[in-house]
């Protein structure tokens, strides 16, 4: 369950850090990896409750 929260918090930083690199504009590449690694984090947080 902890780490659940750890990915929920993990996940949270950085679909916001892919917010603030699209708001300012940094390289698409950047933008992706980081949406991607958030999402993941995110569904690992959902399985591992789920669980």
């Amino acid at each position: 369950m902890i780490l659940a929260f750890f990915m929920l918090f993990a996940g949270g930083m950085l679909l916001g850090g892919a917010w603030s690199f699209h708001r300012s504009g940094k390289p698409w590449w950047t933008r992706i990896l980081l949406l991607v690694l958030g999402l993941v984090c995110v569904a690992v947080c959902i399985w591992r409750i789920q669980t």
